[in-house]
C-alpha cells in the first residue's frame, strides 16, 4: 500500500510529511485513538455513513471528545477523494493528542484486493491464541491482531483467526468470520466481536434470502463439523475460506457463493451500478 500525498487534519489540507506528532502522546504511548477504514471506488463511497457512525461510537467507547459531526466528517471523506485518486482506502482517524478534543485525521491509501483466483478456490487460514483489547471499540489498540497477522504472513497464510481463552474462533486479525454448518449460518454472538459494515451487510443479506442464521460462540473444536467458512471485511468483500489451521474445507459451498453474490450485487448498487 501506498499513501496519497493529501491528508486531512482537523479540516484542513497538509502534506504527508506534516502529519506527525510527539511520541509521549496518549495516542502514541496509550493507544489512545479509535479509526476506521473506508473503500472508495471512481469516487464514491461504500457503506460511508456505517462507517462514521461507527467511530463515532467508538470514540464515545474509548472516551473520546469529537467535535466534528457526522456532516463534517462526510465533508471531509469526499474532500480527501477528490484530492488524491478516486480509488482507494480511506483511513478515519480520531487520536487524542492531549488537547479537550480529539485530532482527526483522514488519509487515502491504495490497496490490493484479493485475486479472482482466491475468490474463486478460497483461501487458507491459521489460528492464533489471543483477544482484541474492548472489542466493540475499533481502536489504535491492534497488539494481538497485529501478531496474529504476522504469524500468518511467516506462515504463507492469507489470515489467522482469533481464539479466546475459553477454545472460541471470535474474529480474524482485520475481518470478521462465518461458518456454514448443516446448512445454517454461524456467527459470533452479539456484542462479542466488533460487527463490521460487511458482516452487518452480509448478516441482512442472507436474512433477504432466507438463509437460517445463528449467532452463537465458535468453539475452535467445532471447524471439522464446518461445511464453509468465509471471511468478510472493506478490502475483502466476502472471502471464501478453503483450510482452517489444518482442517481442509474444500472450495467455496453454495451458501458462500450465495453470499458473496449478493454482497456484490449490493456493492454495485451502493457505487451507483
Amino acid at each position: 500500500m501506498s499513501i496519497y500525498s493529501k491528508i486531512i487534519h482537523n479540516g484542513r489540507f497538509i502534506d504527508k510529511s506534516e502529519a506527525t506528532f510527539p511520541i509521549y502522546t496518549p495516542a502514541m504511548v496509550g493507544a489512545l485513538g479509535v479509526y476506521e477504514t473506508i473503500l472508495a471506488r471512481h469516487g464514491k463511497y461504500v457503506a460511508l455513513d456505517e462507517h462514521l457512525t461507527r467511530l463515532q461510537a467508538s470514540a464515545q467507547g474509548a472516551e473520546l471528545v469529537l467535535d466534528v459531526d457526522l456532516n463534517t466528517l462526510r465533508q471531509w471523506s469526499f474532500l480527501v477523494v477528490a484530492a488524491n485518486h478516486p480509488d482507494g482506502l480511506v483511513r478515519v482517524l480520531a487520536l487524542d493528542l492531549g488537547r479537550p478534543s480529539a485530532d482527526v485525521y483522514l488519509y487515502q491509501m491504495s490497496y490490493t484486493a484479493p485475486s479472482p483466483e482466491e475468490y474463486e478456490q478460497g483461501v487458507a487460514v491459521g489460528i492464533y491464541h489471543g483477544e482484541r483489547a474492548m472489542p466493540l471499540v475499533k481502536s489504535f489498540n491492534t497488539l494481538v491482531p497485529g501478531l496474529a497477522r504476522k504469524a500468518a504472513i511467516a506462515a504463507g497464510l492469507h489470515d489467522a483467526l482469533l481464539v479466546d481463552r475459553d477454545g472460541a474462533i471470535t474474529e480474524g486479525s482485520n475481518c470478521n468470520v462465518f461458518a456454514v454448518r448443516d446448512g445454517v449460518l454461524v456467527a459470533p454472538p452479539l456484542g462479542a466481536v466488533l460487527e463490521g459494515t460487511v458482516m452487518t451487510r452480509t448478516l441482512a443479506l442472507a436474512r433477504t434470502l432466507g438463509i437460517p442464521i445463528e449467532r452463537r460462540v465458535m468453539p475452535l473444536a467445532e471447524v471439522p463439523a464446518w461445511d464453509e467458512a468465509f471471511l468478510t471485511s472493506t478490502r475483502r468483500g466476502v472471502l471464501p475460506v478453503n483450510r482452517v489451521g489444518e482442517q481442509a474445507l474444500g472450495e467455496p459451498g453454495p451458501i458462500t457463493k450465495q453470499l458473496m453474490a449478493a454482497y456484490r450485487a449490493w456493492e454495485a448498487e451502493e457505487l451507483g451500478g
